[in-house]
């Protein structure tokens, strides 16, 4: 057999699936095709164009592996319900300076490899520092970020106003009041003055972020190292309640937005988890057992529901539930891979979702999923080497 009767033969072998494929790209060419807005006449020559450059888009994706699980996961949470997404050009067409609409107002603090930058919702991206964690202020005027052995209090355009030197800095929290920061150094819980004074050490600590009860007495909520949830005043150090720890020590701590419930998540291993809620003077009002790797939850800031990342298998989920009535639940979204930080915005009425596996921003009209939002190509927006995903540091400020 010759050359050039085995590439004839190549030529005329067909890909797998290839009518799947086909017909696969022409149900999503045609669905954007039906959108359509009426235009007048010279209008409509032009977005004829731009709709043909779309389609082709949609059709790479629609052929490609990483495509197909995209759309998959879409078509897996909203079914038939119409789906409006928020395009990206490829990160090579993009640049480190193109777009990160988002779909309201606020500012999102990101922390990556490259740092920590924020978001705004026109758009603009800035870097604040070359930090690992951050946490706004009330008000959105300063930003509170760690890196290694340092506490570092910072303006948007990454001016220090001052740091603090200790060992293993990590987790940093700013009170709602504006007055104080909480941050654990190594496994011990610090406050410090949001002036740099009197930096004093609470306690042993386990590794998870403490929480400020919403008001301004600032109460704070850790997990001893023994995982005793503990509740305490730091203006005279005095302890308000505790919960008793289990076999499962707490992954997260969250307070409702009007400070009369506390969240505690717990991984109870082998695949479950434990939601507990406390009112504001420690009784427990519910408790719930559900099946999944607990990834992150949120208090929306109107109300008690709960936003909840699971992993469950090879598949993550984000649950909206009431944390009067757990048993209560909205499945808001589901699809392969892993998803990794959720974040209600300023007025709740958008959740943001890290997908992880997907390289995408995901944004919910609340729990609506007919309006959805994405940004894509995420890891290469904030690092030159594109390998590690972003991770959401707060969402606030509808203004500033």
């Amino acid at each position: 057999m010759n050359e050039r009767r085995l590439r004839r033969m190549i030529l005329a072998t067909a890909p797998p699936d290839e009518i799947g494929a086909q017909r696969r790209g022409w149900r999503v060419t045609r669905a954007a095709f039906s959108e359509r807005e009426p235009t007048p006449w010279p209008t409509r020559n032009r977005r004829l164009l731009t709709a043909g450059a779309v389609a082709a888009a949609a059709l790479l994706a629609a052929v490609s592996p990483p495509g197909r699980a995209v759309i998959g996961g879409v078509r897996d949470a909203v079914g038939t319900e119409k789906v409006v997404t928020r395009a990206q050009a490829p990160a090579a067409q993009q640049g480190p300076t193109g777009p990160l609409r988002l779909p309201t107002e606020g500012r999102v603090l990101v922390a990556a490899p490259s740092g920590v930058w924020f978001v705004s919702g026109q758009g603009r991206r800035r870097r604040v520092g070359d930090y690992d964690e951050a946490t706004w202020a009330p008000g959105g005027r300063l930003i509170g970020a760690a890196r290694r052995h340092q506490l570092v209090a910072v303006t948007p355009s990454g001016r220090a106003r001052w740091t603090l030197a200790r060992p293993r800095t990590h987790a940093p929290r700013w009170a709602p009041s504006g007055s104080r920061i909480a941050y654990l150094s190594g496994r011990n819980l610090r406050v410090v003055g949001a002036d740099r004074t009197g930096d004093a050490r609470l306690g042993a600590a386990d590794d998870v972020a403490p929480a400020w009860r919403p008001g301004a007495e600032n109460v704070l909520a850790y997990s001893a190292s023994d995982g005793t949830v503990t509740v305490l005043s730091t203006n005279d150090r005095v302890t308000r309640w505790t919960a008793a720890g289990s076999a499962a020590s707490p992954s997260q701590l969250d307070w409702s937005a009007d400070g009369e419930r506390l969240l505690v998540v717990r991984d109870l291993g082998g695949g479950r988890l434990g939601l507990v809620v406390f009112d504001g003077d420690g009784l427990r009002l519910q408790y719930l057992e559900l099946r999944g790797v607990p990834i992150e939850a949120a208090f929306s800031p109107n109300d008690h529901r709960i936003a909840l990342v699971r992993r469950v298998g090879p598949r993550s989920e984000l649950l909206v539930l009431e944390s009067d009535t757990l048993r209560r639940q909205t499945l808001v979204f589901s699809g392969h891979g892993r998803f990794s930080d959720v974040a209600w915005s300023p007025g709740g009425r958008w959740l943001l979702l890290g997908w992880e596996s997907a390289d995408q921003w995901l944004f919910f009209r609340s729990q609506d999923v007919s309006k959805v939002s994405a940004i894509s190509s995420l890891a290469v927006q904030f690092s030159s080497r594109g390998r590690e995903f972003p991770r959401v540091q707060g969402w606030c400020c509808p203004r500033g």
